[in-house]
């Protein structure tokens, strides 16, 4: 993703170049450089000024252009987490984009983090009626789906796009994934990863094929995938998180009782995540990974504390999907360092709202089998057991 974003700023520079009055091409520089910034594939200052700049170029040309105040609203959103700012850019957008399939997929996206569901839906939803083949769109629906826990509901909306043709494999991942998800059967799910023992989009399958290993305790067949890839990170619950091969091999490690391995492991993960920080100071996410590194590392007071600070950073109130990833943090802080108790209670909350707590996550993960014995966790996974 990173190569394909910096191979069209080069070819957009060339074409404002050609026009200094290209419009369209400042506009999807600074989006370009907007996704640099926010997936961490360069979230250097640099990229939020150049976005910046591209941005103001495109209102100076036109400032009642539909498309600039579109690339504004993602610019605020995506660099500045200005929620509020970014919707009242789509709003002066929208009249001159009545059927585009970007404005409703921002749209949604920005709503969800702002705890509006039903809005969310209803875009993703516009989204996809409006191009049902575009992948963005169509896992944005399933993925909101999956957040809310109807995760039946994610898997139609794989199924339509499979009705409608399409049958690249990534597709029938995730339609097996949402259905993984709800019921904790892993069949479908490994049968779609042994036919496509090459699929890793985004390193996405990497960390399933481990977690799978795992859940049949077979550490070698876990570390055989992990050192087979070629990647350096993973995405991992999410998809705008990258977790370093390190902290895969300690969650390995851990799992098989491997103290040096696990310490050994957690402490590179550690020094990669902190060269992140002094990048990106302050990053919520990053921070809440790092307090779960520590708290592996046994640094039981440095990892409550970072994890709350993470929590101050990014509160569900504020961003209810990157907080609630932030608090599954905490909650993993809790859990590797003997707090059950408060543990359970920020599980409780999880499950609560929407967040990527699953009943096959919490049954199966080693993330949480410290907790597997404890009478109020059995009771919140049954409560979460398929009917």
């Amino acid at each position: 993703m990173r190569a394909a974003l910096l191979k069209s700023l080069q070819l957009l520079q060339e074409a404002i170049k050609r026009d200094e009055h290209f419009l369209s091409a400042y506009c999807y520089a600074a989006r370009a450089n907007d996704l640099l910034y926010f997936f961490d594939l360069d979230p250097t200052p640099d990229r939020v000024r150049l976005a910046e700049t591209a941005i103001k170029t495109a209102l100076r040309l036109r400032p009642d252009s539909a498309e600039a105040h579109f690339a504004k609203g993602d610019f605020l959103f995506r660099c500045h987490r200005d929620y509020n700012g970014a919707l009242a850019e789509l709003a002066l957008a929208r009249p001159g984009l009545p059927n585009s399939t970007p404005f409703f997929i921002l749209d949604g996206y920005i709503n969800r983090r702002r705890n509006n569901w039903p809005q969310a839906e209803r875009d993703f939803s516009t989204a996809v009626a409006l191009d049902p083949r575009n992948p963005n769109a169509y896992n944005l629906l399933a993925d909101t789906y999956n957040l809310q826990r109807k995760h039946l509901l994610a898997a139609q909306v794989y199924e339509s796009v499979l009705a409608a043709g399409e049958r690249t494999p990534i597709v029938f991942f995730r339609r097996n994934s949402a259905l993984f998800n709800g019921t904790g059967n892993s069949t479908a799910l490994r049968e779609v990863l042994a036919k496509n023992p090459e699929m890793d989009v985004g390193g996405g399958q990497t960390p399933v094929r481990i977690f799978l290993a795992l859940i049949d305790r077979n550490f070698a067949e876990a570390q055989r995938v992990l050192t087979a890839s070629p990647r350096s990170d993973f995405q991992d619950i999410d998809y705008s998180f990258y977790y370093p091969k390190a902290w895969f091999e300690a969650l390995i490690a851990r799992d098989k009782g491997d103290s040096a391995g696990t310490v050994a492991a957690f402490r590179s993960a550690r020094a990669i995540l902190a060269e992140r920080l002094a990048v990106k100071p302050e990053h919520a996410r990053t921070i809440a990974v790092l307090a779960q590194v520590d708290a592996g590392l046994g640094q039981k007071e440095l990892a409550l504390q970072e994890g709350q600070h993470a929590i101050d950073l990014m509160p569900i109130s504020t961003d209810i999907y990157d907080g609630a990833l932030v608090l599954e943090g905490l909650g993993q802080v809790y859990t590797w360092t003997g707090e059950q108790d408060r543990a359970i209670e920020v599980l409780q909350k999880l499950v609560s709202i929407p967040s990527y707590i699953n009943y096959a996550r919490l049954k199966f993960h080693p993330l949480w089998k410290p907790l597997h014995s404890d009478p109020q966790f059995e009771r919140m996974l049954a409560s979460l057991a398929p009917k």
